[in-house]
């Protein structure tokens, strides 16, 4: 990938077909009979900030979009109350070791699969065993993934009463045939009733958009954004698709269709349309995809807003010394140098949590990873305070890529910070790229790689085309 100088929009020859990941990607794997050997080696004595994250991997229907860990199952299913059981006695056992107590979470957020699967007896006795056992005395965020489906008042007033503050649900799109695509089976009435049930509880609500499918027209998407800004959330996600990372029976319910793959010219049309379109709607951007809206003119100059974040997000995606512990099935835990990663297979997690142990995979990255506020920080949150990054033990090439996108107008350079400018927030993911260690780049160059070899994925084409300005030559 390489950068494009000069007076243009189009700043990179061609684009990341993938949109977020973690950092650093993968180190040195091994596997640990026991988990407390992975945590007793984790020296956090420089981290500043920590996030929780729990993850509950059930879903009443499964989309065609998602790859996550979760399986098939419904509220009062008897397997998901062996999972919460499981779950109870990790925070439990988890909660005694020194790395995990040392930091007081920041913010905590439960994902899967589908939380609001748990009833609300669920969900107090999980809050319980959280507020029993962890200092929650500097939470500033507490988040809760949802399906329209499943959720009710008495769920909410049980997310509530554990201090849940934000409620986020997967809409994807209104569109009907794409919602057929992806195996979205809640009705409109559902969503329009989840959404006001969920603001008699909480102060901040948002969802997901999901654009760039093949064959979407601009038409689709305009209804798309304007029905989205019409539910009156406090905050929206619109998210390229991709298509990359989904499912094979997607891309063969698009070639059933006859629909074709988007060129990735047409996304980054996409993306700055939704931009202008929220943005003129009261709405700005408060990370590489995500918008809030305003509730009154904002007089800050930056294009990025800074009085909304995602804080859960600037854990993965911030400074180095901002980490995060993970529970649950395939829950991750990644700080500073470590990744560790607990049993995917949801039955051995419980099964083994029966004898008080968890299967851990445990990788250490071949450095630390002290240049991950400028790698990841500044072009998804949109800026970077100068102190929080130790410039000394970062690698010079990273420092020089960081001045050429300065340089091209992509980032600007403030006397105590770094602040992305309109056109580096339209490159975010490449700026991301770029800015990568040449170790980074390769790991994300083999995903895309072998992704690209699964013959049954289409993707559209990621070359970018070049439209730069020409100077006027004096006439003879």
């Amino acid at each position: 990938m390489k950068l494009i100088p000069g007076k243009t929009l189009i700043k990179f020859d061609s684009q990341l077909p993938l949109y977020n990941w973690l950092y650093p990607l993968k180190g040195q794997e091994r596997e640990h009979a026991d988990f407390r050997q992975a945590y007793q080696e984790l020296d956090v004595t420089d981290v500043r900030s920590r996030a929780l994250y729990f993850h509950i991997p059930f879903c009443e229907t499964i989309c065609t979009f998602c790859t996550l860990n979760r399986g098939l199952a419904q509220q009062g299913d008897a397997a998901i109350e062996q999972y919460v059981q499981a779950l109870i006695k990790e925070i439990s056992i988890k909660s005694r070791l020194d790395a995990v107590t040392a930091v007081p979470p920041r913010t905590i957020w439960f994902g899967g699969g589908t939380p609001s699967v748990l009833s609300p007896a669920q969900i107090k006795r999980i809050g319980q065993a959280i507020h029993d056992n962890f200092d929650l005395s500097r939470l500033e965020e507490f988040a809760w993934e949802v399906e329209v489906k499943s959720i009710t008042a008495e769920k909410c007033e049980a997310m509530r009463d554990i201090g849940v503050n934000k409620a986020r649900f997967g809409l994807q799109t209104f569109n009907q045939k794409y919602r057929k695509h992806f195996n979205i089976t809640a009705s409109a009435e559902q969503t329009y009733e989840a959404v006001e049930v969920m603001g008699r509880f909480f102060p901040y609500r948002s969802f997901d958009i999901l654009y760039g499918m093949h064959g979407q027209t601009m038409d689709e998407l305009a209804e798309d954004v304007q029905r989205a800004i019409d539910l009156g959330t406090e905050t929206i996600e619109f998210y390229p698709i991709n298509h990359l990372a989904t499912q094979n029976s997607l891309h063969a319910s698009y070639q059933a269709a006859g629909l074709r793959p988007l060129h990735y010219v047409e996304k980054m049309v996409m993306t700055t349309f939704i931009g202008q379109c929220m943005r003129a709607a009261s709405f700005k951007p408060y990370c590489g995809y995500g918008y809030v809206r305003l509730a009154e003119p904002e007089a800050e100059k930056d294009f990025i807003s800074n009085r909304y974040s995602n804080l859960y997000h600037e854990h993965c995606e911030g400074y180095y010394d901002n980490d995060l512990v993970g529970f649950g099935s395939s829950g991750i835990s990644q700080s500073l140098d470590v990744t560790i990663m607990n049993d995917p297979s949801r039955s051995s997690y419980i099964k083994n949590l029966a004898d008080r142990e968890i299967k851990v995979s445990v990788s250490r990255a071949d450095h630390m990873p002290y240049e991950r506020g400028v790698v990841l920080g500044l072009p998804y949150h949109g800026s970077i305070r100068k102190e929080r990054i130790p410039w000394e033990k970062i690698d010079a090439g990273i420092v020089g890529r960081l001045a050429e996108l300065v340089s091209e107008g992509l980032v600007e350079e403030r006397a105590d910070e770094f602040v992305l400018t309109e056109l580096g927030w339209t490159w975010y993911v490449n700026m991301m790229y770029y800015l990568s260690p040449s170790s980074e780049r390769q790991l994300l160059d083999n995903w895309v790689d072998l992704r690209s070899r699964n013959k049954a994925l289409t993707d559209g084409d990621r070359r970018m085309i070049p439209v730069s300005a020409v100077e006027r030559r004096p006439a003879a």
